[in-house]
């Protein structure tokens, strides 16, 4: 987050015309978003959604506001030492942020490295007292938490949801903030700082930086968890289904050329997708299919291609061995049957797996979409909750 002292190199000193924001207005104004955050975040998505990385986002946004009350309790009191404490507790925000995005992706989380950091950042704020290495801490402990703002550039890069356009508020700040704390850094040599008095001209720009990462947090990350947040219109599954259709053929054409015959398409249809689709309407029905993405993608690597087909199937590309791509179809069935308690219809779905792979069916994109649904289709037929491979 963007601290409320934050030094920048100014070798001389700025008379602002406006009010003084860095005070109790702007300091209730974090508070207020923080409180904000931390109710929506507990609200909409962690008891919606109780999920490991909703639990650090909401814990993130609890830190915050304990951080931006304790700034105001320190304001109101005069007192420097509690508002070095709650500025050295704002630091390991950004690490949680990151935990929480890594937790998304379903891999370790690491979440202990942000207690950690806040806790080294208030020892090291408090312990450098009135002396002329107070400067010099707060730099370095700023730089490390902006560290994490690299970090969460390069979990965003490997999430599936990196090209939702919500997400690009929060990812910009991320990068915004790496800058900072480089700059801030580089300012130790150029324009170094000693007390608390040497950052008041900057208070004003990094209270409303403040608040414009906690915004972009809130409008970026709730969407992202939130269920049926991703409400995708025809429009949007067209366009979609355009992108997969073209980085697809891209991949297949390249293989082609190596003569690489490690390539595979998959297609994953809902057993029983007509009654489902009775029972719950359009709406329901594509929030079913928009989970069965979401868990593909949890169980299918990264660098795989998923895509969600206009009449209602998840189609995966991916490139793995052959005995690869036989233990991810078994997990993806399993993940698929297991109940989810905030499903919008409160029954079991199971799904059916056509699987085509190049040195079968061949490079042509429509070859191997037209194989996969012979065989899913063949799959059900057969009792569904089972895969159908295309034989030569």
């Amino acid at each position: 987050m963007m601290p409320p002292h934050l030094p920048t190199a100014m070798p001389w000193p700025i008379d602002l015309p406006w009010p003084d924001l860095g005070g109790a207005s702007i300091g209730l104004a974090h508070a207020t978003i923080a409180t904000l955050g931390t109710i929506m975040f507990v609200g909409l998505a962690f008891l919606a959604r109780p999920r490991r990385s909703t639990l650090l986002w909401s814990l993130t946004f609890m830190g915050i506001m304990v951080a931006c009350f304790g700034y105001l309790a320190a304001t109101a009191a005069e007192s420097e030492e509690l508002r070095r404490g709650s500025l050295g507790l704002l630091m390991g925000a950004p690490a949680l942020l990151w935990s929480g995005l890594r937790a998304h992706r379903r891999v370790p989380s690491l979440a202990w490295i942000s207690p950690v950091l806040a806790a080294v950042s208030i020892i090291a704020l408090l312990a450098a007292g009135d002396s002329g290495w107070y400067g010099l801490a707060y730099r370095v402990v700023f730089f490390g938490s902006s560290i994490f703002g690299v970090l969460f550039l390069l979990e965003w890069r490997r999430i599936p949801e990196r090209s939702e356009r919500l997400l690009w508020p929060v990812v910009i700040c991320s990068a915004v903030y790496a800058i900072a704390g480089v700059a801030v850094l580089l300012g130790a040599v150029f324009a170094p700082l000693s007390t608390a008095d040497s950052f008041t001209s900057t208070r004003i720009f990094n209270s409303v930086g403040m608040l414009v990462y906690m915004t972009c947090v809130l409008v970026s990350l709730v969407p992202l968890v939130t269920p049926g947040a991703h409400s995708i219109s025809a429009g949007a599954v067209q366009n979609d289904w355009g992108r997969f259709l073209a980085t697809a053929r891209e991949r297949l054409d390249r293989a082609h050329a190596r003569h690489d015959t490690t390539w595979s398409l998959l297609r994953i249809e809902l057993d029983d997708a007509e009654d489902l689709h009775a029972a719950g309407g359009t709406s329901v029905f594509g929030r079913l299919i928009r989970d069965i993405r979401t868990r593909a993608r949890a169980v299918f690597p990264s660098d795989a291609d998923i895509a969600i087909t206009p009449d209602g199937a998840v189609v995966v590309l991916i490139s793995r061995p052959e005995r690869i791509v036989r233990e991810l179809v078994r997990e993806a069935l399993g993940r698929i049957a297991l109940r989810d308690p905030a499903a919008p219809i409160t029954v079991t779905t199971t799904a059916s797996i056509g699987w085509a792979s190049v040195a079968v069916s061949g490079y042509d994109l429509d070859a191997l979409l037209a194989a996969t649904a012979e065989a899913s289709a063949a799959a059900r037929a057969e009792g569904g909750d089972r895969w159908e491979r295309v034989r030569a």
